[in-house]
């Protein structure tokens, strides 16, 4: 995503001051919106990575170690992305296009720099998606179609809570 942005903007060409400041208040509403839309994405792919621990948990047979790393390494990297989408968020609430004491040429840096973070933020979400993807696959062949050769099956069990049958037992002697 980085690079065919990247191309995109290589292709317009530079741009100064004045126009870049133009272009900026055309693009403000339209990456707002997107910063939006990847916050909402990326909270809604961590709580569903829940869903995946508990969905292993509740199997007959005992998934791989490697399954629940890579579920960190997804809410790791959509965390990440979650916070890397807010701050940008956070910056459009600066009305930069409006001031008149900002230079000129700062006007093709932000420019340039939204279109930078916004081409991050899109490949992050794709990379996320992509691994999001690569899980299900991989879960759904052990549990829904029983391959019990698969790299995801074996290890170890998913760890349960027995606070409260130890305060039984403990109550009762």
């Amino acid at each position: 995503m980085a690079i065919i942005i990247g191309s995109v903007a290589a292709l317009m060409g530079w741009m100064g001051g004045a126009e870049a400041a133009r272009l900026l208040e055309a693009i403000i509403p339209t990456s707002r919106l997107f910063c939006s839309s990847i916050l909402t994405v990326s909270a809604t792919i961590l709580a569903l990575m829940l869903t995946m621990i508990s969905l292993g948990c509740n199997v007959d047979m005992n998934l791989a170690d490697a399954h629940y790393e890579r579920i960190i390494k997804i809410a790791f990297f959509d965390a990440i992305l979650f916070a890397a989408a807010a701050i940008m968020f956070v910056l459009h609430c600066a009305p930069v296009y409006e001031s008149d004491k900002i230079p000129s040429w700062w006007y093709p840096s932000i420019y340039y720099g939204v279109l930078a973070m916004s081409a991050l933020l899109s490949g992050g979400a794709v990379a996320i998606v992509t691994m999001l993807y690569l899980a299900v696959k991989d879960l759904t062949e052990v549990i829904g179609m029983g391959k019990e050769d698969h790299q995801l099956v074996g290890g170890s069990d998913c760890v349960q809570d027995n606070s409260s049958t130890d305060v039984k037992q403990s109550a009762g002697t």
